[in-house]
C-alpha cells in the first residue's frame, strides 16, 4: 500500500465518517448508508462483538477511502462447528484505486478468523485479488428458475402491454398444475411468524447428514428473515407427527404500478430430508402462484437439493456467483463442492436486494 495511507480495523466511534464515505462510494445504494439497515447488518448480527467488528477501513490521514466489511456466522465441518466471516462488501475510493489498498483489507480480514468465506461474481475485480492471496473459487453456485407466468415475469408497462401479458400468462397456464395436487402425504404446510427452539432442533436433526454448511439456529434465523428492515420474508414450514422437518424462505419482490409480482426468491431452504424438501419446494411454488408471481428463482449448491427442484419444474441457468474460500483448517472438505450446502440466504444477495416494504 502507498506510504501515507494506513489500514486497520474499524472503531464503532467512527460510524458518522462511515456512513458518508459509503454515501459517497454507494451514491446509487443509498441503503447500503442508511443507518438502520448498517445497525441492522452488522450491530445486531447474534455474532457479533460490538469491541471486535469484522470490518477494516483504509485512510488517508484521517479520510476513509476503503472498506473490507464482513459478518460473522458460523459453519458445520464435518463434524467440528468453526467460527467464519463472510466478506461482504469490499470497496475503494476510485480515486484511490490500484494503490494496493484492497489487498490490505483483505490480508486483515484473513487474519480474523481461519476459515473465510466470500460470494463474487467474475464481474468483479475480487475473485482475481483474492485468487492471488490463496482463495480457491470452489464452486459456480447454480441458479435454477421456474416460470409461472412469463407474462408478469417478462412484460411490464400498461395499455397495450397489459393485454399481451395477459394473454402470455393465460397461454401458459396450461402448464402450470397447482401444487397442493401434486403433493405426497409429507405433512402439513404452516406459515412460520418466528423460528423457536424446534427451529434448534430442525439445525440438529438436519446438519447431521451435511458435511459443510452454515450454521442455522434459530436466533441468526429470526435476525436475518424477521427483523431486517424493510423487507418482507414468507416462511413455510413442513410438520408432519409433531416433528418440525424442514422450512422454505420466500421473498417477493414489490409489485409495480401494475400490482404486477415480476420475482419471488427462495432465499433458504433446510429440510431434514427429500421428501420434506420436495413438499417444501411445492409449497413455495403454490404460494408463488397465488401471488401471481412471474417466475420464482433461487440459487443453490446441494444436490439433493437439485434433484428435487428439477424435477418440480426448475431449469438450471447460468449464474455469475462464484463460491470463495480461504481456510486453513479441513481443506479436503471446504474446496470440494460436493460437500457444501449453500442457499441464496448465505450470500449477500438476499441481503442486498432491493427492499419490499417502504415506509
Amino acid at each position: 500500500m502507498d506510504e501515507g495511507l494506513q489500514a486497520r480495523q474499524f472503531r464503532l466511534d467512527e460510524l458518522d465518517a462511515l456512513l458518508a464515505f459509503l454515501s459517497r462510494v454507494y451514491a446509487n445504494d443509498l441503503r447500503r448508508s442508511d443507518r438502520e439497515f448498517w445497525e441492522w447488518h452488522y450491530l445486531k448480527n447474534p455474532y457479533t462483538d460490538t469491541n471486535n467488528l469484522p470490518i477494516w477501513i483504509a485512510l488517508d490521514g484521517e479520510k476513509i477511502v476503503g472498506h473490507l466489511a464482513a459478518i460473522e456466522t458460523e459453519i458445520k465441518v464435518g463434524d467440528e462447528t468453526h467460527k467464519t466471516i463472510w466478506i461482504l462488501d469490499l470497496i475503494i475510493d476510485e480515486n484511490y484505486r490500484r494503490r494496493g489498498i484492497a489487498k490490505q483489507l483483505v490480508g486483515l480480514a484473513e487474519e480474523f478468523r481461519p476459515i473465510r468465506l466470500g460470494i463474487n461474481t467474475h464481474e468483479q475485480k475480487s475473485p482475481e485479488l483474492l485468487e492471488a492471496r490463496g482463495w480457491k473459487i470452489v464452486a459456480s453456485i447454480p441458479r435454477y428458475t421456474r416460470v409461472l407466468f412469463p407474462g408478469n415475469a417478462f412484460l411490464s408497462g400498461s395499455g397495450l402491454k397489459t393485454l399481451v401479458r395477459k394473454a402470455a400468462n393465460a397461454l401458459y397456464s396450461f402448464r402450470r398444475q397447482g401444487a397442493a395436487n401434486l403433493w405426497p402425504s409429507a405433512g402439513e404446510i404452516r406459515r412460520i411468524e418466528r423460528f423457536d427452539d424446534t427451529a434448534d432442533r430442525l439445525w440438529e436433526n438436519a446438519s447431521a447428514t451435511r458435511r459443510c454448511i452454515a450454521v442455522r439456529r434459530s436466533e441468526f434465523l429470526n435476525w436475518q428473515y424477521f427483523e431486517q428492515p424493510n423487507k418482507k420474508f414468507e416462511v413455510l414450514g413442513l410438520f408432519s407427527d409433531g416433528q418440525f422437518r424442514g422450512y422454505v424462505v420466500l421473498y417477493f419482490r414489490a409489485a409495480d404500478e401494475q400490482g404486477v409480482i415480476e420475482k419471488a426468491a427462495i432465499s433458504d431452504i433446510l429440510f431434514t430430508d427429500e421428501t420434506a424438501a420436495d413438499a417444501l419446494i411445492k409449497a413455495a411454488v403454490e404460494l408463488a402462484i397465488e401471488k401471481r408471481a412471474g417466475r420464482i428463482v433461487t440459487d443453490l449448491l446441494n444436490k439433493s437439493a437439485e434433484d428435487v427442484l428439477l424435477p418440480n419444474g426448475f431449469f438450471k441457468t447460468k449464474s455469475p456467483l462464484l463460491l470463495m474460500v480461504k481456510s486453513g483448517v479441513a481443506e479436503n472438505i471446504v474446496l470440494d463442492p460436493n460437500e457444501w450446502f449453500v442457499t441464496r440466504g448465505d450470500s449477500d444477495t438476499t441481503i442486498f436486494e432491493t427492499p419490499n416494504l417502504y415506509t
